[in-house]
């Protein structure tokens, strides 16, 4: 037995003890995802139990996000906020499932305040949740690696001040950014009601600055499906950022399958 299994129950200051022993879990007995994302959010649930194989499972949890107009940058800003006051509580009850890994089902909040603050989340998740962590500015940046992109273009929901969050990472990291296009999308579920009328021309014209690869941000756009597409007809990878999410997620634990659907980062890498 691991030392995990055999750790004595954890005394909490109400006097009620956890019990820290494992046992497989019947359904997701490869991996077991804690996934976080706003009260607003609904894709990248749906999104990613379909990306989800045999023996992999994800306990998702929504943290309080108002799904408040959103009109300017201070709209996102209070947004962020409302993340960064309910996100702990949210862990802290995914703990309870004893996850293998803990995604964080919501971009935008991984890249404010650049590589420092990016770095400092995702610090702050693994040291809460006791385990390895995946964030969408980290897994974007793996989805470029995988392919050799530098010249990258963004395709967002957002206002300015989250895309220039997005840049300003990507810059730091030393990608060239040539083409940015935020949607400016009035509240996080009218973001969830995006379609192909909207975002197939959106991502043609990012193509247009021949970048080397497109992502797009944001996990409540319903794009994972249209990336795929997209690859054929744009020639070249175009990532959604929850598809680079869970794929980034899979890989760490060790789960190199590979299927078709959602693009050439699960398709191939």
């Amino acid at each position: 037995m691991t030392a995990a299994q055999t750790a004595p129950a954890r005394e909490l200051s109400s006097g009620l003890r956890l019990d820290d022993e494992r046992f497989p879990d019947a359904m997701g007995w490869r991996a077991k995802f804690g996934v976080l994302t706003p009260a607003p959010n609904t894709i990248v649930e749906s999104e990613f139990h379909e990306m989800a194989p045999r023996g992999v499972i994800n306990v998702v949890n929504r943290y309080y996000v108002p799904n408040q107009k959103v009109r300017s940058d201070d709209d996102w800003r209070l947004i962020m906020a409302h993340t960064r006051q309910n996100v702990a509580n949210a862990v802290d009850a995914l703990v309870q499932a004893q996850m293998d890994h803990l995604i964080m089902g919501m971009s935008s909040e991984s890249f404010m305040g650049g590589v420092e603050g990016s770095m400092a989340l995702r610090k702050e998740l693994k040291d809460r949740a006791g385990c390895d962590v995946t964030v969408g500015a980290e897994a974007a940046e793996r989805a470029f690696e995988a392919v050799g992109a530098k010249r990258i273009a963004l395709l967002t929901p957002y206002y300015p001040v989250i895309d220039q969050n997005a840049v300003r990472y990507f810059t730091e990291r030393g990608y060239d950014v040539v083409a940015t296009e935020g949607l400016k999308c009035k509240s996080i579920i009218h973001v969830g009601s995006q379609r192909a009328d909207t975002l197939i021309p959106a991502v043609t014209k990012l193509a247009a600055a021949k970048p080397d690869a497109i992502v797009q941000l944001g996990t409540n756009l319903r794009f994972a499906r249209i990336a795929d597409e997209a690859e054929r007809w744009l020639g070249l990878p175009v990532f959604s950022v929850g598809t680079a999410i869970y794929w980034t997620a899979l890989r760490k634990m060790g789960i190199n399958d590979q299927f078709p659907g959602f693009g050439s980062l699960f398709e191939r890498h």
